[in-house]
């Protein structure tokens, strides 16, 4: 993960997005990339401190091969990528960047933490799915 500066803000690269998938529900986006700004990256480590190890190891599957993505009804733009482990479940939100944004704004994520099986169930009936593998 390369560390860059953009408008005094650190973040790094993280992948990249299929964006067929995306613009279909919310139009066109600025660009395929996902980044983790160092401000993001605190709030992962200071507020899901037990799920940080598992962001270190799966951030870039879960933005690259998700099982499913929901669009999240509480925050306008803004993705729920999930990735089913055998013991649980990975939710990253991210941000999207669009057309209509600011220019040079990129994908961002949000935050990461686990979910159990049974929220698993309440985000999906709450929101909508605009991907699922299965």
């Amino acid at each position: 993960m390369n560390m860059h500066d953009k408008d005094k803000h650190k973040y790094q690269a993280i992948g990249t997005i299929n964006i067929s998938v995306f613009e279909s529900d919310f139009g066109k986006l600025q660009t395929d990339k996902v980044v983790l700004t160092s401000e993001r990256e605190v709030h992962i480590r200071n507020h899901h401190p037990d799920d940080y190890f598992l962001f270190e190891q799966y951030a870039k599957d879960v933005i690259t091969n998700p099982d499913i993505i929901l669009r999240d009804v509480k925050n306008v733009g803004t993705v729920l990528m999930i990735m089913k482990l055998p013991d649980s479940n990975l939710n990253m939100v991210i941000r999207l960047a669009f057309e209509s944004d600011d220019e040079g704004l990129m994908n961002s994520i949000m935050t990461f933490y686990r979910v159990r099986a049974s929220n698993l169930k309440r985000l999906l009936s709450k929101n909508k799915i605009i991907y699922n593998k299965e």
